[in-house]
């Protein structure tokens, strides 16, 4: 270092010494001469006790090279005069690393209520659900008398759990009874999930069996969140319970309105359900392997209750909760991270392009001794700058976006988890300044470093316009597009496959008609109507009653769909070797007419036939092709569920156990697995062979369905005045639901391929100005030269369109390689060739658009004013 250097950087730390740290050097030395130093000694040693002289020293050659301390704070003021003084590069930088940021704010918002953060109980990551597998496709949950349970609390490779079943229940102390959903809870729940309640308590060991606690839902619609409630009556079944407390939002246990204690009792016909904590630290497959001896000694005590031979596998609570819509996030986020990298390299351009321009003030700071490190630091503080105002604004954007995203969820209450509270929270926000620091860093560096190697002879030719046109930086521009491209197709294609599958969807068949189309569950109080006849007798009783509404067309007795249904096995004595599994769906003789599905051939059973118990069926025509395609089934005999009678363990059945039917008719398909699988063959018998606790009651109306809720519990109520009736649920509701899935994936995917194409194109119009207005001088020497205007716009327009061809190809790859990924997680095709043809021509018509107006004013250079220039 030069000593005029070094003196100088020493001066300006000496300066950086503070009035109070000159104080305590003068204080000290006032101590140190009370202890018998002269002041000089004591001034000498006060100073090297606060500043040694060596360190000085060291930290003036650190200074010298990478700048004074408040060098940071320089080039910030100097940023910030830079971003006023450009304020059109200022607005068009910041509002594309806005969205970029705030898409993936939002998304990251989606996806850490869902996927990281998504339950508000203790422990939530180790709490499992236990399925016990055998030979069926299905598992069997694993469910345990009240003795039992006390033995399996106590496993060492647990760290609690608990027994619960969920039941429906009737508030009887309205003018018309409600149906509830009520959990009942094992007395230790409470503790068991460490969720403080927010009136009031959970249950304790002492309390009585008549106690009640309030979700928040519940709460408030119900009590007008009036903390009053606590210590009030509850009846449910005219039977009077005391509310002990109200739980918070979050808590959403089994999606119940009222809690009660589960009424366990000695009887080991009594069981429910388990979920359990593991242990901290305990793997699934240890968990297993230490359960399996335990729950094999439970099935020698009650066979009844478990398959023969069985093994138990864990499924932790959020893959219950979320299933296959976990792939569908991570894929989201993956194409949102994907636009965020589009506006990064959108900056990267806009920030090259602006040092292209400064390359001869960047030579004048290398001429004058400034180190390349400094320079790349003051152009990193700039992008660094810009990316904190995109995620300032960000931030807001994001706000709307989580509020418009929570708005599709909440219309998908069977996707994601009820607790998920999807927000701006603190994490969210810390992510979402990682991310804005993250992008200024990625969208400046390169930029900085390329810059930063501006050689000394450029300062020289600070005014000449020859740098725009050099090979180097059209390659550096080339790249960036390419990158663009590729990246643009990639989100098209997913946009276009999940558009395609959507309207795939919109247009498949019914089978069936869903106007003015509605239906009413209705479960019986526990204990009620438990012989056959009588509940055959009171189901019809109800569903004359409803058939009877002078604005009911008519009722019938069965699901509604688009209602997924589990497969049941299904064999024919007939033909030998047809086996397999079809949907059964047990239903009145009303139903067919009542939704209006095709009878193809034969007939339907009549009440009399039913109400003896006759064992017909119908067969679905996706049932005829696969097990009948050459034939006639009717009059063909089939044998379901492996010849057992359904609910045999737990429900009422018809006389005698033949699981033998005899097929007297066909009829139309309607979708059994909802809108997004493939029909599966189905099987209709009576619903008299097993009259379930619970039914739905399936009416067409006049006109609106769901207003006909209060005049359909009237007339159930005057059948029966305990019974209540559930909320009314449109078929134009569940085909609603069914694609709602698809609405939300295909609506975020348009959105982010069309702010990618937005992003790509105004990348190419950037550089394409840049490159213009760079060469003005060249463009206007070669026009004056007699160079064709045709010859000019090739000239401007072949490095760009080069570019995003070769982007376009990478992307296709890219896509076609991730493809089948694509595909498993969303349903959708992105590798449709009509599609990906039409996507490659919306990017070039894109990028010709983007070219017009740069090489409009390449043509309209005029040659003298062009060598004015100089």
């Amino acid at each position: 270092m030069a000593p005029g250097k070094r003196i100088f950087a020493r001066n300006r730390i000496y300066a950086e010494l503070s009035a109070s740290m000159q104080e305590h050097i003068a204080e000290r030395t006032e101590e140190l001469m009370a202890e018998g130093m002269t002041r000089k000694e004591a001034e000498q040693a006060a100073r090297r006790e606060f500043g040694n002289v060596a360190l000085i020293e060291q930290r003036s050659r650190e200074v010298w090279q990478w700048g004074f301390p408040e060098s940071l704070w320089a080039d910030l003021k100097f940023a910030c005069r830079h971003m006023v003084r450009s304020p059109r590069f200022t607005l068009v930088a910041t509002v594309t690393l806005a969205i970029g940021i705030g898409a993936q704010t939002a998304m990251y918002s989606v996806v850490h209520a869902v996927l990281i953060d998504p339950f508000p109980y203790r422990g939530a990551m180790r709490m499992v659900h236990l399925h016990l597998y055998d030979k069926e496709p299905f598992p069997q949950d694993l469910a345990l008398n009240g003795a039992q349970f006390a033995e399996f609390e106590k496993s060492p490779a647990l760290d609690g759990a608990i027994a619960e079943d969920v039941y429906t229940m009737a508030l009887t102390s309205g003018e018309l009874p409600e149906q509830l959903q009520v959990g009942r809870l094992s007395p230790n729940a409470f503790a068991y999930f460490g969720v403080p309640a927010e009136l009031g308590r959970g249950f304790a060991p002492a309390d009585s069996p008549r106690v009640a606690v309030l979700s928040y839902g519940f709460w408030k619609s119900h009590y007008a969140g009036s903390a009053d409630a606590v210590g009030e009556p509850l009846e449910l079944d005219r039977k009077i319970y005391t509310i002990v407390g109200v739980m918070p939002p979050r808590f959403a246990w089994l999606g119940s309105d009222v809690y009660v204690p589960l009424p366990y009792s000695a009887d080991p016909s009594h069981i429910a359900n388990v979920y359990a904590r593991l242990r901290a630290g305990m793997s699934d497959t240890t968990a297993e392997q230490a359960l399996e001896p335990m729950l094999d000694q439970f099935a020698k005590q009650t066979p009844g209750n478990f398959p023969q031979r069985f093994k138990v596998h864990l499924v932790h609570m959020n893959e219950v909760a979320i299933g296959r819509f976990r792939g569908v996030l991570v894929i989201l986020f993956l194409s949102v991270s994907c636009l965020l990298l589009l506006a990064c390299v959108n900056v990267a351009i806009l920030l090259l392009a602006r040092g292209e321009a400064r390359l001869g003030e960047i030579a004048m700071r290398k001429a004058l001794g400034a180190p390349r490190r400094r320079i790349v630091a003051q152009l990193l503080t700039e992008s660094v700058l810009l990316s904190l105002a995109g995620g300032c604004l960000g931030v807001f954007l994001a706000y709307g976006g989580v509020r418009l995203v929570r708005h599709f969820l909440v219309q998908l209450p069977t996707l994601f988890p009820p607790e998920a509270n999807i927000a701006l929270n603190l994490p969210v926000l810390a992510f979402s300044l990682a991310v804005a620091t993250l992008t200024g860093t990625l969208s400046g560096l390169w930029p900085a470093i390329r810059i930063s190697r501006a050689e000394l002879r450029c300062a020289a030719d600070a005014g000449t316009q020859r740098l725009a046109g050099k090979r180097g930086t059209q390659g550096v521009h080339g790249l960036l597009l390419a990158s663009q491209s590729a990246i643009a197709i990639l989100l098209l294609a997913c946009s276009g496959a999940t558009v395609s599958r959507l309207s795939q969807l919109l247009h498949e068949a019914l089978g069936f008609d869903p106007e003015n189309l509605a239906s009413v569950n209705l479960v019986l109080r526990e204990g009620s109507h438990d012989r056959w006849a009588d509940r055959i007798a009171y189901y019809e009783q109800i569903r004359q009653a409803v058939a009877s509404d002078p604005n009911v067309v008519s009722a019938a007795i069965g699901s509604l769909p688009p209602t997924i249904l589990d497969a049941t096995p299904v064999s024919i004595p007939a033909l030998q070797a047809a086996t397999g599994e079809a949907v059964a769906e047990q239903v009145s003789s009303e139903y067919f007419s009542t939704l209006r599905i095709p009878l193809l051939n034969g007939r339907v059973w009549s009440a009399a036939e039913t109400s003896h118990a006759a064992r017909l069926a119908l067969v679905s025509e996706s049932m005829r092709r696969r097990y009948w395609p050459n034939s006639n089934p009717i009059g063909q005999t089939l044998v379901l569920n492996n010849g057992r009678a359904l609910g045999t363990e737990w429900k009422l059945v018809a006389p005698g156990d033949d699981q033998r039917f005899l097929v007297i008719g066909i009829v139309g398909d309607t979708p059994n697995q909802g809108l997004e699988e493939p029909v599966s063959p189905a099987v209709y018998i009576p619903y008299t062979m097993t009259p379930y606790d619970g039914f739905d009651v399936v009416f067409r109306a006049r006109g609106d369905a769901a207003g006909l809720l209060h005049s359909i519990k009237e007339d159930v109520y005057r059948v029966d005045a305990g019974q209540a009736v559930g909320a009314a649920v449109t078929a134009a509701d569940l085909l609603d639901g069914s694609l709602g899935r698809d609405r939300f994936v295909a609506s975020l995917f348009t959105a982010f391929a069309l702010l990618g194409l937005a992003f790509a194109i105004s990348g190419l119009y950037c550089t394409q100005s840049f490159l213009v207005t760079h060469r003005t001088r060249e463009l206007g020497i070669r026009l004056a030269l007699g160079a064709r205007r045709w010859n000019i716009v090739h000239l401007v327009t072949k490095t760009a369109c080069f570019a995003v061809m070769s982007g376009a190809v990478i992307g296709l790859a890219l896509d076609f390689a991730l493809g089948r990924v694509f595909a498993d997680w969303t349903g959708g095709d992105s590798r449709n060739p009509e599609m990906l043809g039409a996507i490659l021509l919306i990017l070039l018509a894109a990028s010709a658009l983007a070219s017009i107006a740069p090489a409009a004013s390449a043509i309209r250079v005029a040659p003298m004013e062009a060598l004015r220039m100089e």
